[in-house]
């Protein structure tokens, strides 16, 4: 039986982000391995195809840690040969590859072989003999290519959420437009937009020209108006793509589907998603030291008696509906069944339901607890949703008001006070994706139980003042170091250091570096403020000096010097053993004689009672084995 079930109870913060995320994206990269593509450009040291290999090798890596279960291909295009798979783990049957056409990787999950196949190709001074192995052509139908990707994906085995195909090639007019190959590629980019695969351009020339081609052809695949189309840029693509993120991906799927409840009859449809979350780091497995197997564990609830003596009598194996949990109340031990906790806990079925409005001013910063939902309509849960929550949203904004509601995000869960702040997308992240989107903003309210009072914040004696010069030089500080903030600029250094050491281990790589975007630049903060030290020296004075730390035993003596550690006392023989332990437990004696019975080990009395042929001492404490001691002797 428990001894307290709300020690054990698990977060609902945590519970309520449990990962229901499935599904697999599929991602084909195709490189064009025209002559150009390993021409070195402007003084470059690298060719542009050893560019791409680096890119490559930077998106495999990321998926590791983002979403190993996403599958991972690799196209060459504009080769001169075929060459056949290497092992027979990479052969497909049922797929060919065209003419001008090579399949170097398979569409699988990453590895670390398919990664290190990557990186050899990238450090090999003959990129594993390409002349050789694959050649160069030029004028490849972009249709076959296209049709060679999608046949991968039909033919990976697996039902895909999403698939995408990147395209690297500085070549901006792949077919003239009077040509057939041009329209046939048009036809393929309808198909791809039936099938719901997705083309990505990624120029490798700067002089890259999108208006000859692939306006049309992008357009056509995305299914975008050609008036709205944003031309993608060398750098900003090569730099998207190389971002290294150490961070699980999420699918952007709802955590709930709920009815909001405006009135006992008028409810819509509304999503949950959450948009801001803690990630998780991998799960840790546990091998045996001898043979690196797993080692599964179970955990199985067992109740035992005792007999007078302390000996195990009995033992039984407790089922899931045998089991009590209990709380002690006023010296009272109450117990309940797993059900009775469940329904204690929760007093609503799963839903929202409107409370009031009150006005937005009502919102403080201080009663932000935990982090905040996002809420959308859905109308495919009840019809007509989208209109009533648009008219809503418009009105809170118009009025600056806030719904207050009960939030009960799924069965078995504790009910939450929660405010709905409408907000409108205002801002954008550095990489062009909405920081703020249109619709309410969930935020959780606390209760009257949760607000804690801090006596030290209520003081007002002893606040010193501070004069108008002090405060006027410290709005200069202020304004020296001010810079632009956001969270996408902070990556987690805990991440990055687990996933670097990570790669590091399987890669062979040493002296892995780690920058840690969190520590703050000094050096710069110092050249800032340099100007204003001296106005600070002579304001507040100088820095006072470290209070010297507290040592772990600071007794002293009269003299000012530390007390000397007491002797223990030992006893010579198990007369003075039992003496020693009814002084100390039956007389009253001195304080400095009180050490005596302090001085006895568990060692000591365990062994003692060993002799005396006392069984079942491996639970009890010293208090208990003093205990035990002075009934042997009663006895």
């Amino acid at each position: 039986m428990s001894a307290d079930w709300r020690a054990n109870r698990s977060d609902d913060e945590d519970d309520e982000q449990e990962e229901a995320f499935a599904g697999r994206s599929g991602l084909i990269l195709t490189v064009d391995c025209a002559d150009y593509m390993f021409e070195q450009e402007g003084g470059e040291s690298e060719s542009r195809f050893v560019e791409v290999l680096h890119i490559i090798e930077a998106m495999m890596r990321n998926k590791v840690v983002t979403n190993e279960t996403d599958l991972v291909g690799v196209v060459f295009y504009n080769t001169d040969k075929n060459p056949a798979p290497e092992s027979e783990e990479e052969l497909q049957p049922g797929l060919v590859a065209p003419r001008q056409c090579a399949i170097y990787l398979p569409l699988s999950t990453t590895s670390v072989e398919t990664i290190r196949k990557v990186r050899g190709m990238r450090e090999s001074n003959d990129l594993f003999d390409f002349d050789a192995k694959y050649g160069h052509a030029q004028g490849t139908s972009l249709s076959n290519v296209l049709w060679l990707c999608s046949r991968m994906f039909s033919h990976c085995g697996y039902k895909l959420s999403q698939s995408t195909i990147v395209l690297f090639t500085s070549n901006d007019a792949p077919h003239d437009s009077s040509s057939s190959e041009y329209q046939q590629a048009l036809v393929k980019a309808r198909d791809l937009q039936k099938n719901e695969i997705f083309v990505e351009l990624v120029p490798m020339s700067s002089h890259f020209d999108c208006d000859k081609f692939y306006k049309e052809f992008l357009c056509t695949v995305l299914e975008e108006d050609m008036a709205d189309f944003e031309a993608p840029v060398y750098e900003k693509s090569k730099e998207r793509l190389m971002y290294r993120l150490f961070v699980k991906s999420y699918k952007k799927r709802s955590m709930a589907h709920l009815k909001w409840h405006l009135s006992d009859e008028i409810a819509l449809g509304v999503n949950v998603y959450t948009l801001r979350r803690s990630p998780r780091y991998p799960k840790k497995v546990r091998l045996l030291r001898s043979t690196n197997e797993v080692i599964v564990s179970k955990r199985v609830h067992v109740a035992s008696t005792l007999n007078e003596d302390g000996a195990q009598e009995e033992s039984k194996v407790i089922l899931p509906g045998e089991q009590r949990k209990s709380i002690t109340i006023g010296g009272e031990k109450v117990s309940f069944k797993p059900e009775e906790v469940t329904q204690m806990k929760q007093l609503l079925q799963p839903g929202i339901r409107l409370l009031g409005f009150k006005p937005s001013s009502v919102i403080n910063i201080r009663n932000h607890f935990r982090s905040c939902l996002f809420l959308y309509p859905n109308e495919g849960y009840i019809n007509g949703s989208t209109t009533l929550f648009r008219a809503l949203y418009e009105k809170c904004l118009e009025k600056d008001q806030v719904a207050f509601c009960m939030l009960t995000m799924r069965r078995k869960q504790p009910s939450k006070l929660v405010a709905l702040v409408p907000q409108q997308e205002l801002t954008h992240d550095p990489l062009g994706e909405a920081d703020r989107h249109c619709g309410f903003r969930v935020e959780f309210i606390p209760f009257a139980g949760d607000i804690r009072k801090l006596s030290m914040l209520e003081e007002t004696t002893g606040v010193p003042e501070v004069t108008d010069e002090q405060t006027d030089l410290f709005k200069k500080m202020i304004k020296k170091v001010k810079f632009k903030f956001h969270p996408s600029h902070f990556e987690d250094p805990s991440s990055q250091n687990l996933y670097i050491n990570i790669e590091s281990l399987v890669f062979d790589v040493e002296d892995a570096e780690l920058i840690d975007s969190t520590r703050p630049d000094c050096d710069r903060i110092d050249a800032k403020l340099e100007p204003i030290l001296t106005d600070m020296e002579r304001l507040f004075g100088e820095d006072p000096e470290d209070a010297p730390k507290r040592r772990r035993n600071d007794g002293a003596n009269n003299d000012g010097e530390p007390k000397a550690k007491e002797p223990r006392v030992l006893p010579a023989n198990d007369e003075e053993l039992l003496r020693m332990v009814k002084d100390g437990k039956v007389r009253k004696l001195p304080s400095q004689d009180v050490t005596k019975v302090q001085s006895l080990t568990v060692a000591m009395l365990k062994d003692y009672l060993q002799k005396q042929g006392v069984r079942g001492l491996s639970q009890l404490t010293k208090s208990g084995l003093v205990d035990r001691i002075l009934a042997t002797l009663a006895d």
